[in-house]
């Protein structure tokens, strides 16, 4: 982990001065937990930002291997999470553009991220950081509801060896019901020329932003 130019997390003065620690800590992972709609860590993260005030972790971007296979290696904004109620709250727009600098001194060139419209999200956060925009995917088979509670594909391929159709047998016992987000709208970033001849080959577009009503 790194400090923002300290020696040590324990050196950064309490100035009220906000600061950014490189690095997958406790503190990042105990916000996604506690704040993030999800409450699931990302698998494989790659890069980690996590802002700070006075000792305080107000909020954190995680950038990730993706769950789900493209033809060309991306990388996945896959959380973004801040503390609630905290005063001035913490700009996130400066958040990710710290991680996405992070990215790009990593070798990273291709940055991708979903805004899942099942939680009410557009994208605005991308819109404000400058992403390219280039559709709302059609619903999609995004886990199982299992005796009431949801599980992720992922997590179903992971406990069980499928996600697929296979579960009705082999959960015979429980109640069991395919769920579908309400689908995602997909941003994203090219980080060098690299990163947009990949963005060309993958059929990224960028076309323009989604809006809701009270955007207008």
């Amino acid at each position: 982990m790194t400090f923002d130019g300290f020696k040590s997390f324990f050196d950064v003065p309490e100035d009220n001065v906000d600061r950014y620690v490189f690095g997958n800590n406790r503190d990042a992972q105990n916000l996604v937990l506690n704040y993030h709609y999800s409450k699931r860590l990302p698998a494989s993260p790659v890069c980690v930002c996590t802002q700070y005030r006075n000792y305080i972790a107000l909020a954190a971007v995680f950038f990730s291997i993706p769950p789900s296979r493209w033809p060309e290696k991306v990388v996945e904004l896959s959380r973004l999470v801040r503390l609630e109620n905290i005063e001035p709250k913490p700009i996130l727009t400066k958040l990710i553009s710290k991680g996405i600098k992070e990215c790009k001194r990593l070798g990273i060139d291709l940055l991708v991220s979903f805004a899942d419209s099942t939680q009410g999200h557009h994208g605005g956060i991308y819109q404000a950081s400058s992403w390219n925009y280039h559709e709302l995917r059609k619903p999609r088979n995004d886990g199982w509801v299992i005796d009431g509670e949801f599980v992720p594909c992922r997590t179903c391929y992971g406990l069980f060896g499928t996600s697929g159709d296979e579960l009705l047998e082999i959960l015979h016992d429980k109640e069991v019901v395919k769920h579908f987000d309400q689908g995602k709208h997909l941003y994203w970033k090219s980080l060098n020329k690299k990163g947009k001849d990949k963005a060309e080959r993958l059929g990224l577009r960028s076309i323009p932003y989604y809006k809701e009503e009270h955007d207008v």
